[in-house]
């Protein structure tokens, strides 16, 4: 199944849930539609490749963006990797890894979406792709999890309210491994300087890596900068949604993510 369809078939799931409360019209899937149409329209044919564009810039109406905005890095970097999969499965090529960026526009009617691209080598894309192995057939369906993931935490918030729930941050690999922070405040600083509300003794960590933060009952992380970067499950990120489970790994040290309720 391709990976499009597996989005579609997530997102008509959750749709419901997700957007009944919201002021917007557009759903994400849309938004993976109509950029996979721009990208098949705008194809360039060379001697030896078929180009497909690199750059995509989507703009809607206010309301239509802040709902999808809330999502933050987290859509972005998997429509972004929607449109490697399904162009590198045609054979195309890009001059450089896909960015999708999202702005609002006055101009625009709700429900539509407009999508200006562009053929750009010098862009670079916040996210990486994993060398190590191909996904299987599962691992796809688990990765398609922009639209999975945020049902299951907005499913999971609504069921807690009222209710008291435990995030705490642990360290499973590292100098600090053992080591539990609870997380009993809406903003963690973590990094080496002593100043942070996580101190790591890691070499490679820098002196402030990343922040931990809640926004609308969500919990993000957020790479401030660091010299060798922020993963997320694997995924180099600059800001990304966290999930209970979901590892984070900054240097040498990884840390996992967990809710308690």
């Amino acid at each position: 199944m391709r990976l499009l369809n597996k989005v579609e078939s997530i997102a008509e799931q959750m749709a419901t849930f997700l957007f009944s409360k919201s002021v917007g019209t557009i759903q994400p899937v849309q938004v993976a539609r109509e950029l996979n149409k721009i990208m098949l329209k705008n194809k360039q044919v060379s001697i030896s490749h078929v180009y497909v564009p690199n750059v995509y810039t989507v703009s809607l109406n206010p309301e239509d963006y802040a709902v999808l905005e809330s999502f933050g890095e987290t859509l972005l970097v998997e429509l972004a990797k929607h449109l490697y999969d399904e162009g590198t499965r045609q054979g195309y090529t890009f001059l450089a890894l896909p960015v999708v960026r999202m702005q609002p526009s006055e101009k625009m009617d709700a429900g539509l979406i407009k999508t200006q691209i562009e053929f750009k080598d010098s862009v670079v894309a916040n996210w990486r792709i994993n060398e190590e192995k191909q996904p299987a057939e599962d691992e796809e369906i688990e990765k398609t999890t922009v639209l999975a993931d945020a049902a299951r935490l907005i499913m999971a918030s609504s069921k807690t309210v009222g209710r008291k729930t435990h995030p705490y941050l642990e360290v499973i690999k590292g100098t600090n491994e053992g080591e539990i922070y609870d997380l009993n405040k809406d903003e963690y600083i973590v990094g080496r300087q002593e100043d942070c509300d996580i101190e790591v003794r890691d070499l490679e960590i820098s002196r402030h890596h990343l922040k931990l933060y809640t926004e609308n009952r969500r919990w993000f992380v957020q790479d401030l900068g660091s010299t060798n970067g922020t993963y997320l499950n694997k995924l180099r990120v600059d800001r990304y949604m966290v999930n209970p489970g979901d590892r984070i790994k900054a240097g040498q040290t990884h840390f996992q993510f967990q809710v308690d309720k």
